[in-house]
């Protein structure tokens, strides 16, 4: 149904009824424009640190997919068992409310994982250390960090999806780290992204 304004002269009377319903339908236009989101999503992404292998030719037998795609999946970040550091770095340059990510770890099953969001002012957030699951067996979701859904590649193998709250929406992100901080697990990173942000409102022109 197409709208059609209903003009007023200068000095014509509107009914209170009128008037309220105005107010009301405005009020619920604006919460409608400030639940607008946007969603992104990142393949292929390449890292200025750690290395990126294949799901299967590459990688060793912690990290074998056996597949060479598994959803948008075509390659994964990790470092070798036993050491910890940065897996990897991706650019966002960016608005972002919730960060998605896809990981797993070999030896998994505990708090392996940090995150840090650097954003273009030089300042940074890092998260507290994270729980991933283990890779080799699907895992229930529970309590600590729990994964939004799952891939599962032929030999059983998982990925997990993971989301990470922004906690500082109001500022553009220029990167994010992923860092492995257990030796004991082999924490892995997709080379895919999926951030969800606000949909920003244009503020007055003065």
């Amino acid at each position: 149904m197409v709208f059609e304004p209903n003009y007023k002269k200068p000095g014509d009377l509107i009914k209170s009824d009128d008037w309220n319903k105005i107010q009301d339908e405005l009020v619920e236009l604006r919460k409608f424009v400030e639940s607008m989101t946007r969603s992104v999503t990142l393949t292929g992404l390449e890292s200025p640190v750690g290395t990126s292998y294949s799901l299967t030719k590459e990688a060793s037998e912690d990290f074998d997919y056996g597949i060479d795609v598994l959803g948008l999946i075509t390659k994964q970040y990790y470092l070798g068992r036993k050491e910890t550091g940065d897996v990897c770095r991706f650019g966002i340059h960016d608005y972002a409310d919730t960060i998605y990510y896809w990981s797993g770890a070999a030896h998994g099953d505990r708090d392996a994982l940090k995150i840090t969001l650097e954003y273009v002012d030089g300042t940074t957030f890092t998260s507290d250390t994270m729980f991933i699951h283990e890779w080799s067996k699907l895992r229930p979701r529970g309590n600590k960090n729990p994964y939004v859904e799952y891939l599962q590649s032929p030999n059983q193998h998982l990925w997990y999806k993971y989301g990470i709250e922004n906690s500082s929406p109001e500022k553009v992100i220029r990167y994010i780290t992923f860092e492995d901080v257990d030796a004991d697990s082999a924490v892995r990173i997709a080379d895919v992204l999926q951030y969800v942000t606000r949909v920003k409102q244009l503020t007055r022109l003065k």
